[in-house]
């Protein structure tokens, strides 16, 4: 138990006492280096000032003070500064607030800066209404309504950029931990991008308020990982330099027990420690918390002074206006100016001009906010609902909402979230918007016929913020319960856009049934809403492959959208017709079609990501790799420009562009499109990039956590695009690792999967190849269970890939003309993918043949024909690596027939592509099937058949690493001699291991010497 505190003496607790101030700072003068070196406020002759910084600490440990010091010391440089404030309750769902404080601190300094930025990124303007106003009438429309999240962060960049060309600029962000979700993002962006100006950041959060599930967590993980940013951490101050901090405050004590008692109290923070002092100075006990000690400070004030910080507190955020203010207490203005005067006199409050007011620290704030008793609390709302509802030009609308929903005021509470969530959309804040539409709809009844319109604004925002899940929950939601008053137009519309949201994911959803529904509700009228469900329509005929039908229904909602001036909707059918081309046409005709529609859609409609998309999806179906790379590639850049990369479209054009890099064998490439290190990212987007990302790391033998594979599968059930991509890289992780088991486990799961989301699809080609791949290299040490599982998996993989490849109709309907499936066009000419990965099938499973015990193997001609196939499928297909891959197979293929020339060429061919890709397991493969010089073999080695002792083959390869490993040498030694990397060493000492059936290498050169296969 702590020591009683020390009694004050009488002359003490008598003396007069002038208002506290703190000193100079103390016992930071590491902390203030470290920042001021961060921001490269003093640097080094010939480098540039400017750099990143988060600072961290508990409530009241200095944070807010240190930053003064460094702006006051960056001012003194002749650097300009400017301080954004999160704010708590109302503020946190205030889209962009800090940074509208910031913005305007530069346009009041730098006029000239906003406006030459305004000319170029008229987004800004959405931070600075009147400035933009007052700059072009027009700057709003032209940055597009509602303003996409993107292009307000390209604007704030660009403004602080030029802002530190024109002077070095501090700018500080505090209080994170309170920050609006789109402010979180642009924070993010601006670190990790960084300024190549004279640009110092500064980001400041309160670590001991960050529960569990704070939403601030998972942006520190992303933070935790941007190269270049400095994170500094506020520790306790010591002992001793909170006595010299006391010691230096006004009014502080003198006599030594009581500043030993007040130092040993704070524990390091000054804050308790300034608060402790002025307890004492009133006379007051210092035992207790923190809060016992900032209630006995505002004790200290009348019961007027208390009236008035008791609404302060309830109003949250940063300042509170002095006409809001004076309309809630309804007090004479001179007693509400003596009220406020001793709060400030007491260092309660802080004041501003023009006049406002905030708490000198939040924590005092809060617990004036906390000590309010029930009754307090609702006539405080009441008070702030009434005075916003007759002057909202007060407040933002969120408070108003807050309030009025705290007193049971749900009409008004509607009306203001409403209000919130547009001007949250119009500034870029869909996370916001979508926050504001979600409270408004807990407000409204079932029965209300509002819900319906508020439900599919709160949908389009949730798309809009990349979380399309929650899109399509929020309309399923009210589908399901439309309640007693729901018009028949309105439930059209929601079942028109829930067919058009749902086809983003994989869910199960019957949208020719839902369109079915949606006509028969809105008569024969030709209006817009037709338009919209016939889009769904067509839309929906497409998907299920009813093109016949899909074309009639499309030209009658072209010829309507043309006569009622819908050019959006126009185009829109256009681009989903053209699914209805590619079956009637070739692919050629179908691209002069898109391109088409590309040309006529406006450079900031969000429809042109999908077209782009389409084209660039045709180019690469076509094999035109190089030219589907680069439309992708643009795709992703008018997404990143509309700040759309995880709206429909935007985060495709960008994941597919990744893909296709990787084949292209710019695999690098591949992993900076793919990468979302600084970038926040809804679900089921970051699953699917990190899958993704994977197949580069098996291509290059990079170790792969199991847990990451089984946090993947958890989204399987969403997106079927994000089972293909886990489970073809997975199947050659597992592989590599000798988990035959595991190989079939995934595949089978993956099928289950995907069978039940797709039924017919490609991929089974592609998946059929890796596993048949993985299992010809296993099965050999396989147990007879397991070698049937595979066999079995592998047949029934490649009759249904060869299923694909069959000109057929897409799904057997009689009715179905023949044309829906382009039968005349071979699988080359119309999936290129698919074609180079049938006959990579066909190979493996040769290949796998041979050595699982068939009991007619195929001959050796007969499987070197078909890997020359699979090396020309993928050489014309353009697939760098898998191009590698087949000429390492059919190398091994050439040396099992004798002709070892041709298989050392093709093998060395192979060898260069891994060698500059990086990819270390075909190295290892390549050990194999390169034929080992003469001379070269270790003493003892046998060149080919089964070892002594039922020892498997080993290759040469794999001998030379052994006789090495049985001279102790460590791995980097043995990849020196060889010239291989230590890794594929490793990955060759693996299979040793294996193969030998020892638990070690010391037991491996043990074996190795009993069986004569290295020299004694």
């Amino acid at each position: 138990m702590s020591p009683a505190a020390p009694p004050l003496s009488a002359e003490y607790a008598m003396m007069p006492r002038m208002p506290l101030r703190t000193g100079p700072l103390i016992g930071r003068d590491t902390d203030l280096s470290r920042l001021a070196d961060a921001i490269g406020l003093r640097p080094s002759p010939g480098a540039q000032p400017g750099g990143v910084v988060v600072l961290s600490g508990d409530a009241g440990i200095g944070k807010s003070r240190l930053v003064r010091q460094l702006v006051d010391d960056a001012t003194a440089a002749g650097w300009f500064t400017a301080l954004g404030h999160c704010v708590g309750q109302a503020g946190a769902s205030l889209a962009y607030l800090p940074f509208v404080e910031l913005v305007a601190t530069v346009d009041a300094g730098h006029p000239d800066v906003v406006e030459r930025v305004l000319d170029t990124h008229p987004s800004l303007g959405h931070l600075l209404p009147g400035r933009a106003a007052a700059h072009d009438g027009t700057a709003v429309e032209r940055a597009g309504s509602p303003t996409d999240p993107g292009q307000v962060a390209e604007a704030v960049h660009a403004l602080l950029s030029a802002l530190g060309d024109a002077q070095p600029s501090l700018v500080v962000v505090e209080d994170v931990h309170w920050a609006d979700h789109s402010s979180r993002d642009l924070i993010t962006l601006l670190l990790t991008r960084g300024f190549t100006r004279a640009v110092g950041l500064v980001v400041t959060y309160r670590s001991d308020d960050l529960h569990r599930r704070h939403p601030l967590h998972d942006t520190l993980a992303v933070w935790a990982r941007i190269a270049g940013l400095e994170h500094v951490d506020l520790a306790p101050l010591t002992d001793d330099a909170v006595r010299e901090l006391v010691s230096g405050v006004e009014g502080a004590p003198t006599d030594a027990g009581t500043n030993a008692e007040i130092a040993r109290r704070a524990e390091g923070n000054p804050f308790f420690a300034e608060e402790l002092v002025a307890s004492a100075a009133a006379g007051q006990s210092l035992s207790g918390g923190l809060s016992r000690v900032l209630r006995a400070r505002v004790e200290q004030l009348d019961d007027t002074a208390q009236r008035v910080l008791r609404a302060i507190a309830l109003k949250g955020g940063q300042f509170i206006g002095h006409e809001l203010l004076s309309r809630v207490v309804a007090l004479p203005d001179e007693t509400l100016e003596a009220a406020l005067a001793a709060a400030v006199e007491h260092h309660v409050l802080e004041a501003r001009w023009p006049p406002a007011y905030t708490f000198r620290h939040a924590l005092l704030g809060e617990t004036v906010a906390d000590g309010l008793l029930p009754g307090e609390r609702l006539r405080l709302h009441r008070a702030y609902a009434a005075a916003l509802a007759e002057r909202p030009e007060l407040a933002p609308a969120s408070e108003l909402a807050r309030h009025a929903a705290a007193v049971g005021d749900l009409p008004t509470a509607v009306r203001a979230s409403r209000a919130a969530a547009e001007s949250a959309m119009a500034v870029g804040g869909p996370q916001e918007a979508l926050l504001h539409l979600e409270r408004a709809l807990s407000w409204l009844d079932e029965d209300d016929p509002e819900r319906d319109e508020v439900t599919l604004r709160a949908s389009r925002a949730a798309m809009v913020a990349g979380e399309p899940i929650r899109a399509v929950d929020l309309l399923r939601d009210r589908l399901d319960h439309p309640g007693s008053a729901q018009e028949p137009g309105t439930r059209a519309d929601l079942l028109a856009t829930l067919v058009i949201r749902s086809r983003v994911l994989d869910l199960p959803v019957d949208s020719v049934a839902l369109t079915d529904e949606a006509l028969s509700l809105i008569g024969e009228e030709a209006d817009e809403r037709r338009v919209r469900v016939l889009v769904a329509r067509v839309q929906a005929l497409v998907d299920t492959g009813s093109f016949v039908e899909a074309a009639v229904v499309g030209n009658e909602v072209s010829l309507l959208a043309e006569r009622l001036g819908m050019g959006v909707a126009l185009a829109e059918v256009r681009t989903i017709l053209a699914r209805v081309l590619e079956a009637q046409e070739n692919l050629e005709s179908v691209e002069a079609h898109l391109r088409s529609v590309v040309a006529d859609i406006p450079a900031e409609d969000p429809l042109l990501l999908r077209a782009v998309h389409q084209l660039a999806s045709v180019a690469h179906r076509r094999g035109d790799l190089p030219g589907s790379l680069a439309l992708y590639d643009r795709g992703a850049e008018v997404a990143r420009r509309m700040h759309r990369e995880w709206a429909p479209w935007g985060q495709e054009c960008r994941l597919l562009g990744g893909l296709t890099a990787y084949e292209l064998g710019d695999w690098d490439g591949a992993v900076r499109r793919l990468d979302l290190a600084g970038r926040p990212s809804p679900q089921p987007g970051r699953a699917i990039f990190t899958a993704a990302a994977l197949s580069v790391h098996a291509g290059r033998g990079e170790r792969v956590d199991p847990d990451l594979v089984a946090g993947l599968r958890e989204w399987w059930h969403v997106d079927g695009l994000c089972v293909v991509l886990t489970v073809m890289p997975a199947v050659d992780v597992l592989g590599q690792s000798g988990d035959l088991a595991g190989v079939l486990e995934v595949a089978e799961a993956a099928v289950r999967v995907l069978d039940a989301a797709w039924g017919d699809y490609h991929a089974v080609a592609r998946l059929g190849a890796l596993v048949a791949g993985q299992a010809a290299a296993l099965v050999p040490h396989a147990d007879a269970d397991l070698r049937a599982r595979a066999v079995a998996l592998v047949d029934e993989l490649t009759d249904r890939a060869r299923r694909i490849g069959e000109p057929r109709p897409a799904l057997e309907r009689p009715s179905r003309p023949t044309f829906e499936r382009a039968a005349a066009e071979p699988l080359e000419d119309t999936s290129r993918e698919t074609w180079a990965w049938t006959a990579r099938l066909e190979a493996e499973a040769l290949r796998l043949q041979r050595v699982a015990g068939a009991d007619e193997p195929p001959p050796v001609d007969e499987l070197v024909a078909a890997w020359r196939e699979s090396v020309a499928a993928f050489e014309r297909y353009g697939h760098v690596f898998e191009t590698a891959r087949s000429q390492a197979r059919l190398a091994a293929a050439l040396r099992a027939g004798g002709d070892a020339v041709a298989s050392r060429e093709v093998a060395e061919q192979a060898r260069a592509v891994a060698v500059r890709l990086g990819a270390e397991p075909l190295l290892a493969e390549l050990g194999e099937a390169r034929p080992v010089p003469s001379g070269t073999r270790p003493t003892g080695s046998r060149p080919s058949g089964a070892d002594h002792g039922g020892t498997p083959e080993l290759t040469p390869r794999e001998l030379e690493v052994l006789a090495l490993l049985a001279e102790g040498l460590t791995n980097g030694q043995i990849g020196k001699q060889l010239y291989i990397s230590t890794k594929t060493v490793s990955v060759h000492v693996s299979n040793l291991l294996a193969k030998l059936g020892a638990s070690g290498r010391t037991e491996a050169a043990a074996v190795a010497r009993r069986r004569g296969l290295v020299r004694q």
